[in-house]
């Protein structure tokens, strides 16, 4: 944003629900303007109340105020904080963070929190017992100050895109990512669902290069198919709430043309989706990374070809979250309505920053 705006963290308790339970059914898929024609909200600005609506905490917080325009477009909210690097930074970080965390579970929409991303994969967590410490831990203070509310971990499991179950060359593939990434193990994520301490996983087969898979008689996409059948085989959506997760943005916008939008769809949604996926988690709406802007759709929200796939998908009832951070968002309130009504035609649910730092 262009304007600093100072984070009011008072809790207005009277009159206030807890919120839009998870399980909302989502908005009639394909309900929604088309994405190529202009559109003005007609919703009230960010950071304004309507009547009969109790605003969770003191006007200007930004956070709330893109929440609170999604909700209303019928999106479920999840909170986005990464709790572990808090956690690694002591119990003051942690807890101010929770703090957080328990007054935004107030936000009407809310359905849970996104505590992780990519649990033991290179974030500072090294161990199994260090993991399951946090995540223990987190489920414990979340329930405290927000009960009800869902904890959602993002993982990735490397060694699950070496297709072990292979023997060989595979086998070897794996051990090394295993040892490389002890906490992200298929064994260790399969432990902490064992546990319960995961309501909900964002789950990222690891796959390797279509150039490895090729040398190994096989597809991108056949490997996918392969892991996704040995996930379900192993009960993990017995366990927990099961999606898939994968970054599709790209530098100005998604670039593939639409033979590699369907190759992308096949792979990425289609496949985990028929496996047993209750979701797909794609990144992002915008954000800052390796010093670039990446985003699915163009600066100036033009469609492209993946666009129209996952609309497509929404239609047939393909439940689809992205990420979104109001420092990203346009400061130009007509704008920010139209890009949340964009946005509200494809995902049923957004990971929303928390404003945990």
């Amino acid at each position: 944003m262009k304007k600093a705006i100072a984070i009011g963290l008072l809790l207005v308790l009277a009159g206030c629900s807890g919120g839009t339970p998870s399980g909302q059914s989502p908005p009639t898929p394909g309900g929604g303007p088309s994405a190529t024609a202009p559109t003005t909200s007609t919703q009230a600005p960010p950071g304004t109340s309507t009547p009969g609506t109790v605003q969770a905490v003191l006007p200007g917080d930004r956070y709330v105020a893109l929440a609170t325009a999604l909700h209303r477009r019928g999106v479920a909210i999840w909170w986005e904080a990464d709790l572990v690097k808090r956690w690694l930074d002591g119990p003051a970080a942690f807890q101010g963070a929770i703090a957080r965390l328990g007054q935004l579970a107030a936000v009407p929409g809310t359905a849970g929190f996104k505590v992780s991303d990519e649990i033991g994969y290179g974030d500072g967590l090294t161990s199994v017992k260090q993991a399951t410490d946090f995540l223990r831990q987190a489920r414990t203070s979340l329930a405290q100050v927000a009960p009800g509310k869902q904890l959602l971990v993002d993982a990735v499991v490397p060694e699950l895109g070496c297709l072990p179950w292979r023997g060989g060359n595979q086998q070897g593939c794996a051990q090394r990512v295993r040892l490389k990434y002890p906490a992200a193990s298929a064994a260790a994520v399969e432990g902490y669902l064992r546990a319960h301490l995961i309501d909900r996983l964002d789950l990222s087969t690891g796959l390797l290069s279509p150039g490895t898979y090729a040398s190994w008689g096989l597809t991108q996409q056949a490997a996918q198919t392969e892991i996704w059948n040995r996930v379900r085989a192993q009960g993990w959506e017995g366990l927990t709430t099961l999606q898939s997760r994968k970054a599709l943005a790209a530098a100005d916008g998604y670039q593939g043309d639409a033979t590699q939008a369907a190759t992308d769809t096949a792979t990425y949604i289609t496949t985990p989706v028929t496996a047993g996926a209750q979701a797909v988690d794609i990144w992002t709406w915008r954000q800052h990374y390796q010093g670039k802007v990446f985003s699915l759709l163009a600066p100036d929200l033009s469609t492209n070809a993946l666009w129209t796939s996952l609309l497509a998908q929404r239609r047939i009832g393909v439940r689809l979250i992205t990420h979104m951070t109001p420092s990203m968002m346009p400061t130009d309130l007509n704008a920010f309505g139209h890009e949340c009504d964009l946005a509200a035609q494809v995902f049923t649910a957004v990971f929303v920053a928390a404003g945990t730092g």
